[in-house]
């Protein structure tokens, strides 16, 4: 997984957004390589209108950039998530910067919560990242946690365009060379067209497409989905951690979240911490509704949350 955007902070600044720049973000969020005639339709505007809603929408900072979200392991590598408590009230920006040039990280988040920064990993050496992490900040206390199986939902940010509905269905990535060469690629630019993607890894575009319906199919790629900046949409990030009691606990637990319109990345972890979800909700308040549902209908053991403060990936 890559999570390409540039660095977004935390801001109350509520965008001005039409029915219809609702239609088209939550669209782009639930298939962010929609045709712009389909997207057209839908939203009931122009072929042209799209393109400039679009750009419009890009340039303040309200669409970031897509993300390819793919089922664990595809291209061989494990993904670890490294969650670390660091010392409060230092430079961020700085820290960021550093840390992207560990080129195994994927992404960075910084929380409010007691783990305060959370790194996406891909590795087979998490200790070796440890290591290096520890050269760039301090380092107080952190939880490791390697990704078993994971999930995404694209979350429902406006009514204005039906929740999309997402499957629990466990997947064993299979590839082929040709996958790999396919996916290496979408995930550094997950809007290439068949051409561009024909252009750069020497395939036939029929091959590509070929083994693009296969990937999608068998749930080797999720889903490819356009980023929204949640602040300037009027939503808070929420990250809540579970342990949860017994493998069909988990099981009925991750089918549960992914049917909440609230809900978009679910991760299965090899740890005792074994399932962490993102929530996209306006208030605070809805992730206490949906957790007193949770804590009253499935076996939890305990929970951890934490609000989502920065972000940046590459």
């Amino acid at each position: 997984m890559r999570f390409s955007i540039k660095e977004t902070v935390a801001k109350k600044n509520l965008a001005k957004l039409s029915v219809k720049d609702k239609k088209l973000i939550q669209l782009m969020i639930q298939d962010s390589r929609m045709p712009v005639t389909q997207l057209a339709k839908k939203v009931g505007v122009s072929k042209s209108a799209i393109v400039q809603k679009t750009d419009s929408l890009k340039k303040r900072g309200i669409l970031l950039d897509p993300i390819l979200y793919t089922s664990v392991n595809p291209l061989g590598e494990n993904l670890y998530i490294l969650e670390i408590s660091t010392q409060l009230g230092m430079t961020t920006e700085k820290i960021n910067e550093e840390l992207l040039k560990i080129k195994e990280i994927a992404g960075i988040l910084w929380y409010n919560g007691i783990y305060n920064l959370t790194l996406a990993v891909n590795t087979d050496e998490p200790e070796e990242i440890i290591d290096k992490i520890e050269e760039i900040t301090e380092i107080k206390k952190f939880r490791l946690l390697k990704i078993r199986d994971n999930w995404f939902h694209p979350p429902h940010l406006f009514k204005e365009i039906k929740d999309k509905i997402v499957e629990f269905v466990r997947v064993k990535a299979e590839t082929d060379d040709i996958d790999k060469k396919i996916i290496n690629y979408l995930g550094d630019n997950p809007s290439s067209n068949f051409a561009e993607i024909s252009e750069k890894t020497k395939l036939a575009p029929q091959t590509i497409k070929k083994h693009l319906e296969k990937l999608e199919k068998n749930k080797t790629i999720l889903g490819f989905s356009a980023f929204a900046n949640p602040w300037f949409c009027g939503k808070e990030v929420v990250g809540v951690s579970f342990i949860v009691k017994g493998k069909k606990e988990t099981e009925k637990l991750a089918k549960h979240l992914l049917g909440l319109p609230q809900t978009s990345n679910v991760w299965e972890c090899d740890n005792e911490w074994n399932i962490n979800v993102v929530f996209w909700v306006e208030e605070q308040i809805e992730v206490n509704k949906i957790l007193n549902h949770i804590h009253g209908n499935f076996k939890i053991l305990d929970t951890d949350i934490s609000v989502l403060v920065a972000m940046v990936g590459k």
